[in-house]
């Protein structure tokens, strides 16, 4: 993995873990090396044996060797952003702790807003560079036997700009020069920020693994210049999440959003049935584009942007 941690785990030791000191062996028949100490103790809960008792088995049957064993409880993703995947109650101040001292300047927190905003309440005081905070952000669902058949025409009379010349389609090596142009205006428009000015070389060499990865869609015009385009964020099995949905404003106020993201779903479905994606509560437009084309509001996303 790139980053430095990954997915963490939260874990509870059984409510026996006070077992007997021949239970308690390693099968290596060693000290317990220092960075595991340190592993088990990142939640400041007690190991449920302690150095001292481990004993040697290399010569003990295979049977008498017990390791003690944990339940996993939660879990979080804490990489270049912050995910709590399912953060019991009760361990939200001990996940606040470790991750003001491990951020490592994280981008974001962000999830299912009953987690995250607690979360945060805990780990505020340790950040010092909040951009914004996005309390509200309903998550979206397209649910898989959900009709989306939507007029395929994309010409339209009077526009400004080089008409669509194709539908949907995933983007290609030969897009990858407008795609990036697409993509920071994307994102400098729906975070605040030009993505360039921070990571340049992260940012371009994204584009270009999704596009190598085909998890990115576009539309093109009569010039070859992508103006829609729409990225697969996160995916795993039949499910995944959309993100980075932009048309080019040259293009906008012609009824071509719908149509577009139609289609882009269109050819996701094959792979990925179940799709969803999360939007802010203020974008009025946004959500009226994704309610005409078949979303239905699942659950609520927060995200705290730094």
């Amino acid at each position: 993995m790139r980053s430095p941690f990954g997915f963490m785990g939260i874990f509870e030791a059984p409510n026996d873990a006070a077992a007997p000191a021949e239970n308690s062996a390693l099968a290596l028949g060693a000290a317990i090396p220092r960075a595991l100490r340190q592993m088990a103790q990142v939640f400041a809960r007690p190991l449920p044996f302690s150095p001292e008792s481990v004993v040697n088995t290399q010569d003990a049957p295979a049977d008498s060797i017990a390791p003690v064993e944990e339940k996993l409880v939660g879990a979080f993703w804490l990489g270049g952003n912050c995910v709590p995947v399912d953060i019991p109650e009760q361990y939200i101040p001990d996940v606040a702790a470790f991750i003001s001292q491990h951020h490592r300047q994280i981008a974001s927190i962000f999830g299912a807003a009953d987690t995250v905003l607690p979360l945060w309440e805990k780990a505020e005081p340790a950040f010092k560079n909040v951009l914004d905070i996005r309390a509200q952000q309903p998550l979206l669902y397209l649910p898989p036997q959900r009709s989306i058949s939507h007029s395929r025409d994309l010409y339209r009379q009077g526009l400004p700009a080089p008409q669509i010349s194709k539908g949907v389609r995933f983007a290609r090596e030969s897009d990858n020069k407008t795609l990036l142009q697409a993509s920071v205006a994307m994102f400098t428009e729906e975070v605040g920020y030009d993505p360039m000015t921070r990571d340049s070389i992260g940012y371009t060499r994204r584009v270009h693994d999704f596009i190598a990865e085909r998890r990115t869609v576009v539309a093109v015009n009569a010039e070859d210049v992508v103006v829609f385009k729409t990225d697969v964020g996160i995916a795993a099995g039949d499910v995944c999440q959309l993100q980075g949905v932009w048309l080019h404003p040259a293009y906008r106020g012609f009824g071509l959003s719908a149509p577009l993201l139609v289609q882009a779903c269109e050819l996701l479905r094959p792979r990925y049935p179940h799709i969803s994606l999360y939007v802010n509560d203020y974008n009025v437009r946004a959500r009226a584009l994704y309610a005409r084309v078949g979303f239905e509001q699942a659950d609520t996303f927060a995200t705290v942007l730094f």
